[in-house]
């Protein structure tokens, strides 16, 4: 063999083995990244111990995670919220004292679903929740769907005989994994573990184990990733169900005004959204959440309805073209006329900045942060106390 044939073997080889590192690396963090029944379980087992930042993967499926935390804390809980990521906010400070909080919103929840849910926790919980919090959501369209509400199993048996990992096929796991996106992923994770203090402990918990080291987040919080994304930035669920928000960013005023411009746009989704049965909400789901309503007075307790905030200056947008105005119009009366018939209160929050929210308290156009919530629960509760929450839709 000659001299340059001997190069290129030794380069083909050298090129060989990169690949094939990167290939089961890549997959051993795919595998990881699927989650499973173990995960979800030691994910839960390890919050309720700790009370820590966790989640498990994937959060597009954050409903079973959710669903075994509920359970394990339904006997110090008296209240839950439910919805989907844009209640992630709610935290459990931000209510009065008497009132115990687990935040349920899941990932991608519709209303639909919150029906199906809260009709399961009063068959199978009757007395024990006294206080709900159900978002109404017409800017992402829940409140206008058509979809009959479905049996929700919130049972830790059912939601862990769902977490089956992806029968993607194998063709498929390898292509994935030799994706640009995936190589420059792991390329950007093995310099974070080499700039770390235990470089070595750091990578045999990312590849080989379920779940990374816990670690403290920028409040003092104990944090640990049992998915194999946003490391180490404290991205996971608190202990009341709130999302952490770590790693995530904040608008600027001039990014909000710039989306709250797209949004009023006929294309946008938000006013397909909005328009699509022209503002008219679903009756079967007022029907059903009239129900529940009943339900929970029986046994002492009551619910709050709410239109979830927005980001400064998107409702206000918006409603300046009269097609949007004219289905908003229509939403509001509806709801009114609803609420003041069975006796319940709407806090419509769609104006964030009539409750003093701002763009930074907003990730996008409808997420909004703890802060902005707080601002929003303590108008109600102070209304409360005051005597001035009546029957029907609120709002300063």
């Amino acid at each position: 063999m000659t001299a340059g044939a001997r190069y290129l073997s030794v380069l083909l080889a050298i090129a060989g083995l990169a690949l094939a590192l990167i290939l089961g690396l890549n997959l051993a963090l795919n595998a990881r990244a699927l989650g499973g029944a173990e995960a979800l379980q030691l994910a839960s087992a390890w919050q309720q111990q700790t009370r820590g930042v966790t989640y498990a993967p994937p959060i597009t499926a954050s409903r079973r995670f959710k669903a075994l935390r509920l359970a394990e804390r339904l006997p110090d809980i008296n209240a839950v919220a439910f919805g989907s990521s844009t209640a992630w906010g709610i935290t459990t400070d931000a209510l009065p004292a008497q009132y115990r909080l687990y935040n349920i919103a899941s990932t991608g929840n519709p209303l639909t679903s919150i029906i199906g849910e809260i009709e399961y926790l009063q068959q199978h919980h009757p007395g024990r929740l006294q206080w709900m919090v159900v978002p109404l959501e017409w800017a992402i369209g829940g409140l206008y769907d058509r979809t009959p509400p479905p049996a929700r199993d919130l049972a830790p048996a059912a939601v862990l005989a769902e977490a089956v990992q992806s029968s993607v096929s194998p063709y498929r796991r390898l292509q994935d994994a030799l994706s640009y996106p995936k190589v420059l992923n792991l390329v950007k994770t093995l310099q974070t573990i080499a700039g770390g203090p235990q470089p070595l402990a750091a990578a045999r918990s990312l590849f080989f184990d379920v779940a990374g080291a816990p670690y403290r987040c920028a409040d003092g919080a104990l944090a640990r990733d049992f998915d194999a994304v946003k490391l180490g930035q404290c991205a996971g669920f608190r202990h009341d169900g709130s999302w952490s928000f770590g790693g995530e960013k904040r608008l600027t005023v001039a990014q909000a005004a710039a989306l709250s411009r797209a949004a009023a746009a006929h294309s946008s989704k938000y006013s397909r959204a909005l328009c699509a049965t022209g503002g008219e909400p679903n009756p079967e789901y007022l029907s059903r959440l009239e129900r529940a309503a009943r339900n929970i007075r029986q046994s002492g307790g009551d619910l709050l309805f709410i239109l979830p905030p927005l980001v400064p200056g998107l409702e206000q947008t918006m409603t300046a073209d009269p097609a949007n105005r004219a289905c908003l119009m229509r939403t509001r009366q509806a709801l009114q006329e609803w609420a003041q018939r069975i006796g319940a209160t709407v806090l419509d929050a769609g104006r964030a900045e009539r409750y003093g929210c701002k763009a930074e308290e907003f990730l996008d156009e409808h997420h909004a942060y703890p802060e902005c919530y707080r601002r929003v629960m303590d108008f109600y509760f102070r209304t409360q106390r005051e005597g001035r929450a009546l029957p029907g839709l609120l709002q300063p």
